[in-house]
């Protein structure tokens, strides 16, 4: 089963904040994640990849499928995937990796996951592997390097379907999606180093990247709000007036008072002081774009086989996920369903096990989109 033009990315259309939604079926605004890398300001905290539990998941609405699954007693593995090491509401997954690495080769991830199946008889294993996001980033998403990685990964995939058909009969679902797409960086942007506002009238509280977000400090709204507007090619929003498509803004502990969005793709933000680098390709832009659109495929017992989805969202995932391991969802997952999926199921009735492989496959959905 594919994806028949693309599957629907959450804004902010970055790593972190995508891979909670595809694991929570919620929205950025509600989940928390909204970055990268953020403050909160009420947990006066920062947040990355790695942060630890203290405090960050305050909210028992939140709650990723493999917490979903422990409630239900099914055990779930999830390997390098953001927020995995958290704990949820007092719960964790059977396992879990306890720190992010890019250093672990994809076939070591897949030979993990077939074991917790084989070995263990764990029913939901979900992991993430880093390319080719690492390589569109350093060489731009249309670089020899790309067209590289994706052969190589292909390989992996091969790797992965032979081992399943010999050692688990092929009553196997797997998912394979990616979270966002990639554009090439033409213009970086820096408010602070380009004179536009000063950084003594802005709290700690910065974004940039993609976008730019600032709290300015008591006084200084509208001195910030004005310089930014001389920024060539953005538009700048103050947080109560961001568009509500976005599903973004009213996380108002995480961002600022004060968003800038660029009016290209080609366009990054940086809050350095210093001339800054930045890489060849980038993401996290409107979630509309084609550029920033991700694939996803299945294939399995619990899955039609040989058909093409018009329309899925990645916060939909979650709810798929639900369905084939038998679980009732969490009543706050509500940003997706399957009202438009109830098509790609088949029905049977011996049991299997799942595999989510999560990779920014990231230029095998824009060839897919020049090809056809």
């Amino acid at each position: 089963m594919n994806q028949k033009h693309f599957l629907e990315t959450e804004f902010v259309t970055m790593t972190m904040p995508n891979h909670v939604s595809i694991a929570t079926g919620m929205y950025q605004e509600d989940h928390g994640i909204i970055h990268n890398r953020f403050n909160d300001t009420k947990l006066k905290k920062f947040i990355t990849f790695n942060t630890k539990d203290i405090g960050q998941w305050p909210d028992h609405k939140v709650e990723p499928l493999w917490i979903t699954a422990a409630k239900q007693y099914k055990k779930s593995a999830v390997l390098y995937w953001p927020t995995s090491h958290n704990e949820f509401n007092g719960i964790r997954p059977s396992y879990y990796t306890s720190k992010y690495s890019d250093s672990v080769p994809l076939r070591e991830k897949i030979d993990d996951a077939i074991t917790f199946f084989s070995e263990f008889s764990f029913q939901l294993v979900m992991l993430y592997h880093f390319e080719p996001d690492k390589q569109g980033h350093e060489y731009g998403p249309n670089s020899n390097e790309i067209r590289e990685i994706l052969l190589r990964l292909d390989n992996e995939l091969a790797h992965l379907l032979k081992r399943v058909k010999k050692e688990l009969n092929d009553d196997l679902n797997i998912i394979i999606l990616s979270d966002h797409g990639m554009e090439e960086t033409k213009q970086l942007i820096q408010p602070f180093l380009g004179g536009y506002i000063d950084k003594s009238a802005v709290e700690d509280n910065i974004l940039d990247g993609p976008l730019f977000s600032v709290t300015p400090r008591l006084g200084y709204f509208n001195q910030v709000f004005d310089n930014l507007t001389r920024i060539p090619n953005v538009t700048v929003y103050k947080r109560d007036e961001f568009p509500e498509r976005y599903h973004y803004a009213k996380a108002i502990h995480r961002i600022g008072e004060i968003i800038v969005m660029p009016n290209n793709v080609n366009t990054f933000f940086s809050q350095k002081t210093v001339v800054a680098n930045v890489s060849k390709g980038n993401h996290g832009y409107d979630n509309k774009l084609p550029s920033m659109q991700a694939i996803f495929m299945a294939r399995g017992p619990d899955f039609q086989q040989h058909i093409e989805i018009d329309s899925l969202k990645n916060v939909d995932v979650y709810h798929i996920g639900c369905k084939i391991l038998n679980l009732k969802p969490n009543p706050y997952a509500t940003a997706g369903s399957l009202n438009n999926l109830t098509h790609i199921f088949r029905k049977r009735t011996n049991k299997c096990s799942q595999l989510f492989i999560d990779m920014s496959v990231v230029l095998f959905v824009l060839f897919l989109d020049f090809a056809f």
